[in-house]
């Protein structure tokens, strides 16, 4: 499950990073993409947002791992609660990491399907 864990926050993470650089990208693809500041502020605040998002996701994704590394590799009577909870955190985690990528998923398609129709993600 820690295998299955750590790959579904990398995909997560990297969906986040990905939507990050699209939006931004967006601004230089697309054929239309508006010239004002305002879409300019708007679309570094969201990739500025997502990239964040990535780097919250990675750090989780890492940390979480080497909890449960740590926990797992003692085999005294004294952790066997704290593995019991350790191991509900992961599967509760798990379920909502499986949600955040697909969400992420979604709307890195969403930037996707916008810029091949010729616009920038904003404006």
């Amino acid at each position: 499950m820690l295998v299955l864990f750590r790959c579904v926050y990398a995909c997560a993470a990297l969906l986040s990073v990905a939507a990050g650089a699209l939006v931004t990208a967006s601004l230089f693809i697309a054929d239309r993409a508006p010239q004002t500041t305002t879409f300019l502020g708007i679309s570094i605040v969201v990739s500025a947002g997502f990239l964040g998002v990535g780097l919250v996701l990675f750090g989780i994704q890492r940390h979480v791992a080497a909890i449960v590394a740590a926990v797992r590799g003692h085999n005294a009577d004294s952790l066997r609660e704290p593995a019991m909870h350790v191991d509900r955190l992961l599967a509760h985690l798990l379920a909502g990491g499986a949600f955040v990528c697909a969400l992420l998923a979604i709307l890195t398609y969403a930037i996707l399907a916008r810029i091949d129709q010729g616009f920038a993600v904003f404006g």
